[in-house]
């Protein structure tokens, strides 16, 4: 049934956000000092044999003090927050920047960065320019995905909803990755991720989560088995 196995894929990597999200959330909540990241992208978020997202390769990742920033070069381009152009400063704000621009690949099914966006441009401005109006949602998110399933788009724009807040221009309107984690919680679509039939993967680095967004369709469906 292509409903029931959309809304499965769909779950999964619902649960990966939320994985991803816990990950981030400990770093800058439960650690003293706070850890940021500072290269949060998909090739660094692996996938065990559960499905379950580690957040991985710290070798950018830096001790700082409460609301103290640092001078670095660190980062991938398209998931680098705006305000390191001009600031050179990265922090907590900048990791939940590169999080809400996973989130909208998730939700599109493209990369950060592709010619389609325009030279100069990334994902969070491609969207952006696609959202001038409210009919406009549709065009953003992943047509293959949910197509037959209302239910599993309206999820989809919820999760665009988080993203944007993310992906905020301004570093003070991004929420902390504690209320991230805790939207995305009670967001969370209450079905099972995976059917009994779908097999993963066992080992943690077999997989990450750049196998399963970013439009490569051909490896999503041999990684999740949909």
């Amino acid at each position: 049934d292509k409903t029931t196995n959309a809304a499965a894929e769909w779950t999964a990597l619902y649960n990966i956000a939320i994985g991803v999200a816990q990950g981030i959330c400990y770093l800058h909540h439960d650690c003293d000092p706070v850890i940021v990241h500072r290269d949060l992208k998909p090739s660094n978020i692996l996938l065990d044999g559960d499905f379950e997202a580690r957040v991985a390769d710290f070798g950018v990742a830096k001790l700082i003090q409460t609301d103290e920033s640092m001078s670095v070069v660190a980062g991938s381009y398209g998931y680098i927050a705006p305000e390191y152009a001009y600031t050179l400063q990265v922090d907590k704000k900048s990791d939940i920047y590169s999080f809400g621009v996973i989130l909208l690949e998730i939700i599109t099914g493209k990369k950060s960065v592709e010619p389609e966006f325009g030279e100069g441009n990334s994902i969070v401005d491609w969207v952006r320019s696609k959202l001038k109006t409210k009919e406009d949602v549709e065009e953003v998110l992943d047509k293959s995905r949910g197509r037959s399933c209302s239910l599993i788009r309206e999820e989809m724009k919820q999760m665009l909803r988080i993203a944007l807040l993310c992906t905020s221009r301004n570093p003070t309107d991004r929420p902390p990755m504690r209320d991230v984690l805790l939207i995305l919680q009670e967001a969370k679509p209450k079905r099972k991720a995976m059917g009994d039939n779908v097999v993963v993967l066992g080992n943690v680095s077999d997989v990450n989560l750049e196998d399963v967004c970013g439009g490569n369709a051909g490896v999503k469906c041999q990684k999740i088995g949909v």
